[in-house]
This record gives C-alpha cells, sequence and structure tokens, in this order.
C-alpha cells in the first residue's frame, strides 16, 4: 500500500505511460487492491481495477455466499454500488477521462456479471478508474487522492450494505426458482402472477408504467404454486402445448408477449414482472428478410425451389422473410430449444398461412413453402414443441390451439371454449417429419479468423458485434437485455473458434458449454478478468454463430 503511494509521488510530472509502473497487488488491510491493466492515454479507455474482500472482513451473514443463491448476492452488492457511486466519484481533474471510477450498471434482471463475482470464499469487484493527468502528464497526488481516499468507499458501500434489504433480494430470488422447479414438473411453459404489471413506463425505460391496469389471471386458468412458510402465489399458468393470444389493436397483446419474452429472466423487485416466469427455453421467433444462413435445413418448410437451390443444405446471404423464419425456427431446434414466442406482425404472411383461395390458384406442386400451420402440430407432437403467438388475422392457428387468450383492454379472457364451439380443426396438417440437422462448425476455418494480430472484439450497443473483420447483426436477437451480454457472446465465440478439434457439432459445444455457463462464474469460465460482461444463453450465442457471414458451418 505504501509503496504505491512512494510510486506515485515518483512519477507525478512524468509522461503519462509512467503510469505502467503502477501495475500491481497492494495491501490495505481490509482489501486487496489489483491494478490490473493501465490505460497508455488519458482519453482511452479507463484503467481496470479489482477490490478483493475475504468474504469473513464483510458484516454479512455466511448464508449469504451459498452457491445457489450467490448471483443474487452478487446482484445486490453490483446494485448497492453502482446506486451510491456518485457519492465517492470525483469530479473532472484534468484531461481525458481523468478521475472518474466506472462500474457496470445492472439493468432489472438478476444477471451472472463479472463485475461482481464471489469466487473461492473472496469478494471479487471490478471496475475503471479513469487516471488522472493534465495534458498528458500524470497528477500523481490527484490519483493518491483517488486511490487512498476514493477508492475505500467502495469496501465502505459493502461493508454497510442494508442486510434486511439483502434478505428480501435472495428470498425472491429463491421464491423465482422454486416457481421455476414447480412449472418444470408440472408441464407448465408460463406463470403469471396475480396483480403484475406489464407495461412499461415507455419503450425505452424499464420502469413499470404508473397507474397500469395489474394482471389478473382468468378463474379458469389460475394456479396456486406454495412458496416458503405456508405461502402460496396465485395466478395464470399455461401448460405446454399451442396458446394463442388475440385481442383488437392497442388492447395489450404485444405488451403481454414482451413480458413472457423476458421472463427467462428474473426481475428485482419494483419491476412489476417479478413474477411473470417463462421457461427458460423461450425463444422469440421472427422473420428476417436479408439474413445471412449458413448451410441450414429448412426442408421441413421450403421445398422445390425454382432454382433447384438446396434446401437440406440452404445457403444464402440475403434470406427473404419465409427462408429466414424457416432457418429461425430449425436452428432453435437444433440446440435445443422446444419453446417458440411468435407475433404474427414480425412474421412472413406467406410462411404462416395459405387460405383457401390461394391453393386454387397456386397448386401445391408449385409452391415451395410448407406453411406453419401445416408443420404446428408435427413440431407439438414429433418434438415436443410449445408455441405462444400472437394472432390478429390469422383465424386458421384458433382451430389448432389448446388454449386461446383474448385481450381486452388489457384484461386477459380465457376464450378457448367458446373457440371451440365455434370453429373445427379442419386444417390441413401435412404429415411432415420435422427434419432437424446435426450442424458440424468448421473450426480449422474458424481458427483462421481469430488468429490474426488484429483481431478485436467491439460492440456497437445492442446492434453489433465487431468480431475481428466480420460484422454479427444483433437487432433481430430480441431477448438480449444488456451490452454485456453482446461483449461475452464475442469472447465466448473467440474461444469456440480456438478450440482443436477440425470439426465439431455446434450442439454438443454449446450445450457442454451452457454447463460451463449454469455453474461457474464468468471469470472462470474465460479464465480472464474483465468488469464487464453478463451471463446469457446458449441460445443467443448459436444466434451470433448462425449471423456471422462466413461459410464456417457444414
Amino acid at each position: 500500500m505504501y509503496n504505491l503511494e512512494i510510486l506515485l509521488n515518483q512519477i507525478d510530472g512524468m509522461g503519462y505511460k509512467g503510469y505502467k509502473d503502477i501495475k500491481g497487488s497492494y495491501d490495505f488491510k481490509e482489501y486487496i487492491l489489483n491494478i490490473i491493466n493501465v490505460q497508455g492515454d488519458p482519453f482511452a479507455s479507463p484503467s481496470f481495477f479489482e477490490i478483493e474482500i475475504d468474504i469473513k472482513n464483510l458484516k454479512l451473514p455466511m448464508e449469504v455466499f451459498k452457491e445457489d443463491i450467490k448471483i443474487a448476492t452478487e446482484d445486490f452488492l453490483l446494485r448497492e454500488i453502482s446506486k451510491n457511486i456518485k457519492r465517492i466519484n470525483t469530479n473532472q481533474i484534468g484531461s481525458g477521462k481523468s478521475g472518474h471510477i466506472y462500474i457496470l450498471k445492472p439493468s432489472n434482471k438478476i444477471l451472472k456479471r463479472s463485475a461482481i463475482e464471489i469466487i473461492k470464499k473472496k469478494l471479487s469487484i471490478k471496475f475503471y478508474v479513469g487516471l488522472p493527468a493534465k495534458g498528458r502528464r500524470i497528477l500523481g497526488r490527484e490519483a493518491i487522492k483517488i486511490i487512498f481516499e476514493k477508492l475505500p468507499g467502495i469496501y465502505k458501500i459493502i461493508k454497510n450494505v442494508n442486510i434486511e434489504k439483502l434478505k428480501n433480494h435472495i428470498n425472491l430470488y429463491r421464491n423465482i426458482q422454486k416457481i421455476r422447479e414447480y412449472l418444470k414438473k408440472n408441464n407448465y411453459i408460463l406463470f403469471i402472477a396475480n396483480d403484475s404489471i406489464l407495461p412499461r413506463e415507455s419503450s425505452i425505460s424499464e420502469k413499470p408504467m404508473k397507474n397500469a391496469i395489474k394482471f389478473q389471471s382468468p378463474k379458469e386458468l389460475e394456479i396456486e404454486i406454495p412458496l416458503d412458510k405456508n405461502k402460496i402465489i396465485k395466478g395464470m399458468g399455461i401448460k405446454e402445448g399451442i396458446t394463442v393470444i388475440t385481442g383488437g389493436g392497442f388492447h395489450g397483446k404485444t405488451t403481454l408477449l414482451e413480458a413472457i419474452e423476458m421472463g427467462i429472466y428474473n426481475h428485482i423487485y419494483g419491476d412489476g414482472r417479478e413474477y411473470v416466469i417463462t421457461r427458460e427455453d423461450a425463444i422469440k421467433i421472427k422473420a428476417e428478410n436479408g439474413r445471412f444462413i449458413n448451410n441450414t435445413n429448412i426442408s421441413s418448410f421450403i421445398q422445390n425451389l425454382p432454382n433447384k437451390k438446396d434446401t437440406e443444405k440452404f445457403f444464402t446471404e440475403n434470406a427473404s422473410g419465409s427462408t429466414s423464419q424457416a432457418a429461425n425456427i430449425i436452428e432453435a431446434l437444433e440446440i435445443g430449444s422446444r419453446f417458440f414466442l411468435i407475433d404474427e406482425d414480425t412474421t412472413a404472411t406467406n410462411f404462416m398461412i395459405r387460405d383457401d383461395f390461394i391453393k386454387k390458384i397456386i397448386a401445391d406442386n408449385k409452391e415451395p413453402i410448407r406453411p406453419f400451420i401445416e408443420n404446428i402440430k408435427a413440431l407439438k407432437e414429433q418434438n415436443d414443441t410449445s408455441v405462444i403467438m400472437i394472432v390478429g388475422s390469422l383465424s386458421e392457428y384458433f382451430k389448432i390451439a389448446d388454449t386461446v387468450l383474448m385481450l381486452d383492454e388489457y384484461r386477459v379472457k380465457n376464450i378457448t371454449n367458446k373457440v371451440k364451439k365455434i370453429l373445427v380443426d379442419d386444417v390441413m396438417h401435412k404429415n411432415n417429419k420435422i427434419i432437424v440437422t446435426d450442424r458440424k462448425l468448421n473450426i480449422e476455418y474458424c481458427r483462421n479468423i481469430v488468429f490474426n494480430n488484429k483481431f478485436k472484439i467491439k460492440n456497437k450497443g445492442f446492434d453489433e458485434l465487431n468480431f475481428g473483420n466480420y460484422n454479427i447483426d444483433f437487432r433481430n436477437i430480441e431477448q438480449i437485455v444488456e451490452e454485456g451480454q453482446i461483449i461475452f457472446i464475442g469472447e465466448l465465440i473467440k474461444r469456440i473458434f480456438k478450440r482443436k478439434n477440425q470439426t465439431e457439432s455446434l450442439y454438443n459445444i454449446l450445450n457442454s458449454l451452457e454447463n460451463r455457463l449454469e455453474n461457474e462464474n464468468i471469470s472462470e469460465i474465460l479464465n480472464a478478468k474483465s468488469g464487464k460482461y453478463c451471463g446469457i444463453r446458449k441460445y443467443e450465442i448459436a444466434m451470433a454463430i448462425n449471423r456471422l457471414r462466413e461459410q464456417i458451418i457444414k
């Protein structure tokens, strides 16, 4: 600790690169300060710091560090630092990013994040500091103030957290996990608790809408789930199968589906969607005009193209709406998802249905597309696939639905029996086999992409990942909620591409990775430290690989 102070005094007034000398570990008694990476310029990305605290030095009950709940503890502690860091942050000192302390700001989701991790009875806090300079000259004394007067404030925030609030956060997490277990055991794909608040304040806000109509389950679909201490929670339970959501325009259909999409994540208190619980393999399926498709077998949905193009190994750099939607379904099945979320408004109409008049005009042998309506039962029966979809005009889907929900002024009604009395299932269900090919990743080719001195990974917000010389389009991967997930995906793909095998099943690669994602800290998975990464599912990793515009899949 004192060596660091001496060093900073010695380099005061020197050129900025002199800061490189302070890299290392320093004992501050209550914690160890690790200066891991030092910026080369005051205008560059801030320097990377880590505080390591022995959990015995904290006034927290040891139970909060248990393996099954430590994600909730990490999440809570990060929120406390992120919320209070303004109190310890300095004003602008000198040039560029001088004097600022940065830590990852979490969304309303409870996620694994590399910014705070509990590893081997230590709490690791990773953050970034703009080391102060005037022009490009070191302000050593100002750096001493930051490191010796400001940074101890991070330790104090952790040491003085409200234990009751922490326990409440953990109890919420435990309740959500219990509900997830209940749904799995009882073949439910969705639970929405009564009094949940689904609408958001705006399209760019995570806050719940004020004075919104609270969710109430239709009585026929209401279930009770037991929680701790003889408590139960009531709400709507949706069983596996095909569920159609309908209703007039602006009555809340999309709001409901968006809440269901986000139900794959656990939410914090005050979000309003704390108990909107969706089975974790749910994937939003849509059409993506212009999508890159890499040797995906879409022959279950598309056959006999007029240009004789192979649909068993379909490749295109500019997919149509129908071919992209077919690929999205097959690629999701390939990686193991058995639960799709679909909004009629974002689908390709010719992929979803062929009405009777069109069938009379265009003979079956002249239509390459086998519409989804004719395959949906095969997906359900052969692949155990469930679907929740919004329907506003494609009435054929009412005929094959197991459950039909109607939104009426933001209130959900169960109209299944009413629909069954009106309609008869006369849909021509083709006895198609849904073919899912286990594609191979050409790792030998992939290695050439990442073994490049100039290889870098950088995201452009939520839209794009620069992966070396390639850009991966994330605009249609809708269930990503934090930028740190995109950067983490990039790092994971980089490591996949460095594997030693020549070719390997994409399914096998991501299944083995999924086990690590569930059971290890991010720093352990990457064998590297960073304060920027956030946990992700295997499905989004697969989507990113499938959208890398190079023929890397056989």
